[in-house]
C-alpha cells in the first residue's frame, strides 16, 4: 500500500470518528404503551420504532404538537423571504406503577430561506417538520433507553 492510501485512509478513519459517526440506533429491547389522541404523526412515527407486542415497560402519553412558522426576513415587495419553523411536542413518560418519570415538552426548529408561496415551498415546509418530527424522536428514544436500563 502507497504511503498517500495509507494517509487517506488514516485520515477518512478520524474524521469519521471524530464527527461522532456512530451506526444507526437500534431500538429493539426498548417498549412502550403508547397514548396520543389519533392523527398524532408524532406518536404514528414513534410506534414505528417498538415492538407492540412485547411486553411494555414504560406509558409515554403524548399531547398535541404545536407547529409555528415565524416569518424571519422579508424581500423588498414586502413578501415572506423566509421563515423559521418550530416544532414543539409535550411528552409525559410512566414507569408501569404511574409514577411519572418525565415530563418535557421536546422543542426543535430550523431557518428556511429564499421561499416563496409556491406549493414546492409548502411540500418543502411539511417535509421539514417531519424531519424536525423525526429528530424529537430519536432525543425521546435516548431517554427512554436510559429510563429502560433502570
Amino acid at each position: 500500500m502507497s504511503k498517500i492510501s495509507f494517509l487517506s485512509a488514516i485520515l477518512i478513519t478520524s474524521l469519521l470518528s471524530s464527527c461522532g459517526f456512530h451506526t444507526p440506533y437500534k431500538n429493539t429491547t426498548l417498549n412502550a404503551s403508547i397514548i396520543a389522541s389519533t392523527n398524532n404523526a408524532f406518536a404514528d412515527e414513534l410506534k414505528k420504532r417498538f415492538d407492540q407486542e412485547a411486553s411494555q415497560s414504560l406509558i409515554v402519553q403524548i399531547d398535541n404538537e404545536v407547529q409555528k412558522k415565524q416569518t424571519a426576513s422579508y424581500k423588498s415587495d414586502g413578501k415572506a423571504n423566509s421563515y423559521t419553523l418550530s416544532l414543539s411536542i409535550p411528552v409525559k413518560v410512566f414507569n408501569n406503577n404511574n409514577k411519572l418519570l418525565l415530563s418535557k415538552d421536546f422543542s426543535v426548529s430550523i431557518h428556511l430561506s429564499k421561499m416563496s408561496a409556491t406549493q414546492a415551498d409548502r411540500l418543502q415546509i411539511e417535509e421539514t417538520y417531519a424531519q424536525l418530527r423525526s429528530t424529537i424522536v430519536k432525543k425521546l428514544l435516548r431517554i427512554l433507553s436510559k429510563f429502560n436500563e433502570n
